[in-house]
């Protein structure tokens, strides 16, 4: 507390004390300070998690019908039982009758099927936080046979807003 006189300050405990106003005359005089909390609210940035991205490879397996074709060779044999004329009978001879056929080729390519793609956007919100102030009040009980009015002895000096 501050004794507001001659600069002086109050001993320590004691609010009541003597100064001189402009006029030089001395008064007592008593002060009481009445305080009470304020609230005061904001944010702070603080780590909420994370969200962890991991990329693996499973392996699956897939079948895939192929159709394909093949050259087969029939061998027929047609009685003929006529007679030729001048015909030699030759030496030994080989025909060679190539046979084909298709083959299943695989081939594997990589395709980019998709993109995963993450983006932090800030989103606001309004949070209510509900809070206890704590606020003196100072009762003056007025005994005096001059002060205040009749009949009411008691006077709470509500706080100021402000």
């Amino acid at each position: 507390m501050d004794y507001e006189g001659r600069g002086d300050r109050l001993p320590e405990g004691d609010s009541w004390g003597s100064y001189v106003d402009e006029r030089g005359a001395v008064e007592d005089e008593l002060r009481v300070q009445r305080s009470e909390e304020e609230l005061g609210a904001g944010v702070r940035k603080r780590e909420a998690g994370s969200m962890n991205v991991r990329k693996s490879v499973r392996t699956e397996r897939e079948q895939v019908r192929v159709p394909r074709r093949r050259e087969e060779v029939e061998v027929e044999r047609v009685p003929v039982g006529r007679e030729v004329s001048e015909a030699e009978i030759g030496g030994d001879e080989e025909f060679v009758v190539q046979v084909f056929e298709e083959e299943v080729v695989v081939s594997k390519r990589v395709v980019l099927k998709e993109e995963i793609r993450l983006r932090k956007r800030v989103v606001e919100e309004v949070e209510v936080v509900e809070v206890d102030l704590r606020k003196e009040e100072v009762e003056i009980d007025d005994r005096t046979e001059y002060g205040g009015r009749r009949g009411e002895r008691q006077e709470r000096l509500p706080p100021e807003r402000g």
